[in-house]
Order: C-alpha cells, then structure tokens, then sequence
C-alpha cells in the first residue's frame, strides 16, 4: 500500500529540524524510487544544508465526509509518514536521480526536454530516503455517527468525493509555436 500511494502523489511535505532548533516542514516535489524516496532541492537551501533525519509525509485526499453532527465530520485520505536519514547522492547516482525525479512527475519528459547541465546539477543536492520505515494511514468510506442520535436528524451524510485532474497543458508563448507532446496530453 505505501508503493501504491506514493505513485499516484506529487507533493511531500518534508520536516526536518533546522540549525537554529526549529521545526521546519516545506512542500516538495519528489520521486518514488525502487524502495525509497528522492528529493532535491538547491544546495543552498536551509533544507537541503541540515544533516540528519528527516520526516516525509505524502497524502492523497479522496473525499470529505459529511456527517450529520459536526464532531463526526471528517475526510477519506490516503497516506504515507516516512522517517529516517537520507542517504546524499553524489556524481552519477545524483545525475540519474534527477532524470528519475523528471519522469515521475511527467512521465516522458526526459528525452523532451533539454537535461541538466553540468553547472545545474552541482546547484542542485539529491537525497534519497528509504521506504523501510514507511507507515501507511487510511480512512475510507461514510461518516461514522451515533445511530441512536444522529440518522434521525433533518441534515445530510454522506461523502463529497474529491479528484485531482490535470487540465489540457498550455503553451508559455515564448519560442517556436508548436502543439504540447504526447508525453503532457497523456497527463490529461
């Protein structure tokens, strides 16, 4: 369920504790792996500078749940916490991480697109998390109420489904004019 979850995202929340002792959590973009995580980030940023665990959450939210009383409201989600310290990718295994990071995110885009170039990819830190100690967390399904006080109640229950969908791609108008690749109407 973890693998599963974590293909279908695109934002992970990343935590870690700063210098200064502080909290901190950024959203990012990531990659699923074989049987870990890769983020990256610039090798100046205070996230990508700060050694040592880290926390990664990624969720899917699939619906609100509606419940008749305010107290059982809640939402369907999918998710995953994954804890522990990541592994800094170096030389090859970095340049290879980044493609993989490209094509997750937009399946096709390598080979559509110009690669990093050398100067880009010594900006740019690559971690790699593993997934061993990746948990899953799930909430499916209707509102739980109290039978013998809410169903009587003149409100609705029930489930708002939630869909993430990607809109036709539009061009930035700069450059050649030409039609979106296969590769991005795919996404659609």
């Amino acid at each position: 369920m973890v693998r599963a979850i974590l293909a279908e995202g695109l934002v992970a929340h990343v935590g870690i504790i700063d210098a200064q002792g502080l909290p901190v959590v950024i959203p990012m973009a990531y990659a699923l792996d074989g049987d870990g995580l890769l983020i990256h980030g610039s090798v100046a940023s205070r996230l990508m500078r700060t050694p040592g665990p880290i926390c990664v959450t990624v969720t899917l939210l699939d619906g609100l749940v509606v419940a008749r009383s305010l107290f059982n409201s809640s939402m369907n989600y999918r998710s995953v916490v994954v804890v522990g310290v990541p592994e800094v990718l170096r030389d090859e295994e970095r340049e290879r991480a980044l493609l993989v990071l490209s094509n997750f995110l937009l399946p096709g885009r390598v080979g559509n697109a110009r690669p990093p170039s050398r100067p880009e990819v010594r900006q740019t830190a690559v971690w790699r998390l593993s997934l061993d100690g990746a948990t899953a967390k799930i909430r499916t399904g209707p509102p739980k109420e109290d039978p013998a006080d809410d169903y009587d109640l003149p409100h609705w229950g029930g489930v708002v489904p939630i869909h993430t969908l990607f809109g036709s791609p539009e061009p930035d108008g700069a450059g050649v004019a030409m039609p979106a690749p296969d590769h991005l109407q795919r996404r659609r």
